[in-house]
């Protein structure tokens, strides 16, 4: 359990030095099984990748959607959720 803990330390330093080349990697691994598949899972394949696109952002802090630089929680210029009215 040691050794998974250090890789995914040693993996999330990795991306927060490189986003770029991280991005690149997980596009160019969504192309190859995408490839391996012969098409047949592209729009899962799709979802999957763009999430761990958004995740990558994230960890790199990039600002954007969701990014610790985002302070207001993604609900416009007055930084609180939308009030109930029924």
């Amino acid at each position: 359990m040691a050794n998974m803990q250090r890789l995914l330390r040693q993996v999330l330093s990795y991306i927060r030095k490189n986003p770029g080349k991280a991005q690149r990697r997980l596009h160019s691994a969504g192309e190859t099984v995408k490839q391996r598949t012969g098409g047949r899972y592209n729009r899962h394949i799709d979802k999957a990748t763009g999430m761990a696109s958004r995740y990558l952002d994230k960890q790199s802090g990039r600002p954007g959607h969701g990014s610790p630089h985002n302070r207001n929680g993604g609900y416009g210029s007055g930084g609180s959720a939308p009030k109930y009215r029924p």
